[in-house]
């Protein structure tokens, strides 16, 4: 390497230290243009220059230009591995993880103990989806440098992707082991705690997250799903809160916080939740759904139909929404409508005890007892447990005239739950008969 080429890299290094990209490329394209008037053979020299304009209009933003100048820098010096690195982080920046794969497997090729190179060339694996590729890739880097924080980082995310919850603990673990302070690490660790079901733990992850970062609103929101799951809905309201003070426009949170509060029996406020989320995002079908349900809740139904309406045109399979729409119907006396419905819920969804309960009530309404009846045996097939069913079986046994079979069922209804005085007096009155 000539003594004028270490003196321009240093040179541009320097530059870089100091963050002077718009100088170091003035100085690169003057360096280039002197070359090119000598009609200079020095392809190394050539080669390292376009390297360096390329890196410098990445930096710089200016991505495509930055790969014509990496094809430049590699035509002229194809094992500048440089080269290849910096278009595969163009390539990827721009969205075509394919290309960078590709870049990352010349750099491999040429230097096979490049861990950066196994670490970039997964993390674009893993925005393609092919997150047990990418796993691959994270080992090697972690073989050929095990202090590799990221690469760790990194495989847990794409192991919780996975569904491997503990093995990402463990490298969340690892990245907590090298960076005390990695409020991320905390934040992820505690996702895939949750993931498993251990809340409590997870909401410590999210505590030590937020300590290290106050003004982190994700952690803020995950810690208000897992105290959620816990029960703790006012919690998790405050939660919701701060989110929100952070993120104004985060349509999720609002949505999270209609829910807690539809918990807290508070639907008004829950509507209103809803509303600012649909505002935000007016094609999510989950809220106009649970907006529906708030307005049921409050004997708004037809209203709430307007909303189950739209969930289903979002969502044609809502089976969900059919359900909830029927009930409406139903509560508003339409019960050949809602029967339509509840059969519209079972067709995309055969297990849906509610539907099968919901239509025999409707059937129930129209005076259709024996087909009530069939459609309560299908509840307690699929929940032997469901005491409303059986005491909804016994009433429409009891309008058929069958009342020994009408008191067995009041009886397991009572078995299964022996705080139903309206089940006890139905019993009563017709042993009195």
């Amino acid at each position: 390497m000539s003594e004028e080429l270490e003196q321009f890299k240093s040179e541009c290094k320097k530059l870089v230290e100091d963050k002077k990209y718009s100088e170091l490329l003035t100085i690169c394209e003057t360096k280039l243009e002197e070359l090119n008037k000598t009609a200079s053979d020095d392809k190394e020299f050539l080669a390292y220059v376009y390297l360096a304009i390329g890196n410098t209009k990445a930096e710089l933003g200016n991505l495509h230009e930055s790969i014509e100048d990496y094809n430049k820098a590699i035509e002229l010096n194809p094992k500048l591995e440089n080269a290849y690195y910096g278009r595969g982080y163009a390539k990827h920046d721009l969205g075509n993880y394919q290309g960078a794969i590709e870049d990352y497997n010349k750099v491999i090729e040429l230097k096979p103990d490049d861990e950066g190179a196994y670490y970039y060339r997964g993390i674009a694996k893993s925005d393609l989806g092919n997150y047990q590729e990418a796993i691959e890739d994270y080992n090697k880097a972690i073989k050929l440098k095990p202090d590799y924080k990221e690469a760790y980082y990194d495989r847990g995310y794409a192991k919780c992707i996975l569904g491997k919850y503990q093995e990402a603990i463990e490298d969340y673990n690892k990245v907590i082991e090298l960076k005390p302070d990695d409020e991320g690490a905390y934040n992820n660790r505690g996702i895939a705690k949750s993931d498993l079901g251990n809340y409590q733990e997870a909401i410590e992850d999210y505590n030590k997250a937020i300590e290290l970062k106050p003004d982190y609103a994700g952690v803020y929101n995950n810690r208000g799903y897992a105290k959620y799951k816990l029960g703790n809905f006012q919690e998790a309201i405050e939660d919701y809160n701060k989110v929100i003070e952070l993120k104004p426009d985060d349509e999720e949170t609002y949505y999270n916080r209609g829910i807690a509060k539809s918990k807290l029996g508070n639907y008004q406020d829950a509507i209103e939740d809803y509303n600012k989320a649909i505002e935000l995002k007016p094609d999510d079908e989950e809220t106009y759904y649970n907006r529906g349900n708030a307005k049921s809740k409050l004997g708004n139904y037809q209203d709430a139909i307007e909303d189950y309406n739209k969930a289903i045109e979002l969502k044609p399979d809502f089976a969900d929404a059919y359900n909830n729409r029927g009930y409406a119907k139903a509560d508003l006396g339409m019960s050949k409508e809602a029967i339509k419905d509840f059969n519209k819920a079972i067709e995309l969804k055969p297990d849906d005890e509610d539907a099968y309960y919901n239509k025999g009530n409707a059937k129930s309404d129209l005076g259709n007892y024996q087909e009530a009846i069939e459609d309560y045996n299908k509840v307690i097939e699929l929940k032997p447990n469901d005491a409303a069913a059986y005491n909804n079986r016994g009433n429409a046994k009891s309008k058929l005239g069958n009342y020994q079979d009408a008191i067995e069922d009041y009886n397991k209804a009572i078995e299964l739950k022996p705080d139903d005085e309206e089940t006890y007096y139905k019993e009563v009155m017709l042993n009195i008969n």
